[in-house]
């Protein structure tokens, strides 16, 4: 259950946290690619959102927050990966979503004044930028572009969790494992160097499309035969890009 994500917040070795504006000399910098999306916002709005980031950083394997917990800040990915678990009372996990640079943790919780879906937990070393709860609201109410960006993406991570329940009710493990190969290689194509290199366990694509390790595991050898991904320790790589979008039922035009 959740006992497995319960952390002292105190372990958790976040660096202090400073506006990114005054980051001009570290490593980690505030690169246009890391805000595609909010590519769309009026440079005013852009200015402002910049000027509220603040870094942090985490070590793989930490939790970012607690599924169930208040909501603090919304969270920028800039390196690393995060993923996102749900655990049902009856000690179930499901990962919800894997985040990468560039891509920002859905801030639904502050905007129905709710509490987190899921645990959010790092897959390797992170660093965030946030935004603190108050200064998010503001710049909702403040800027409707800002607001209508965030809200086009919270729908849209519904109708991407829609799609996942369709998945697991109509479709075969090789087909959800398809799916979840190339939806996450169109994700991360925004910053990674290898979009076809995914640093996923088989244990975390079971958690993603609803099924056990072993069968995950049947699945993936299979496609490696057939020559469509390659294995490695935690990652696969995607070999034959046109047999694997025909496993998803798609037309392979990527």
């Amino acid at each position: 259950g959740l006992e497995r994500f319960r952390r002292p917040m105190h372990n958790l070795q976040m660096e202090r946290l400073v506006p990114c504006a005054y980051q001009r000399d570290n490593a980690v910098t505030m690169h246009d690619d890391l805000l595609h999306s909010f590519k769309n916002l009026p440079l005013d709005a852009e200015n402002l959102l910049r000027g509220l980031l603040h870094l942090q950083s985490f070590s793989a394997g930490e939790m970012i927050f607690l599924q169930g917990s208040e909501p603090t800040a919304v969270y920028l990915v800039a390196n690393g990966r995060v993923k996102v678990v749900r655990v049902t009372p009856e000690g179930y996990e499901s990962i919800l979503c894997v985040r990468g640079p560039g891509d920002y943790l859905c801030p639904v919780p502050l905007l129905d004044n709710g509490t987190h879906l899921g645990s959010a937990v790092t897959m390797s070393d992170v660093v965030l930028f946030s935004i603190d709860q108050k200064d998010f609201v503001h710049l909702c109410q403040t800027s409707p572009d800002f607001l209508a960006t965030v809200q086009g993406d919270c729908l849209s991570e519904v109708r991407r969790l829609l799609n996942r329940l369709e998945g697991f009710a109509f479709r075969g493990v090789k087909q959800r494992l398809a799916i979840a190969l190339t939806d996450e290689c169109r994700r991360q194509r925004y910053n990674e160097s290898n979009p076809n290199e995914l640093l996923l366990t088989q244990q975390e694509l079971a958690g993603l499309i609803g099924a056990s390790r072993e069968s995950v595991s049947r699945n993936m050898v299979k496609m490696e035969k057939d020559g469509i991904v390659q294995l490695g320790r935690g990652r696969v790589t995607i070999t034959d890009w046109e047999r694997l979008t025909h496993l998803t039922g798609e037309n392979p035009t990527d």
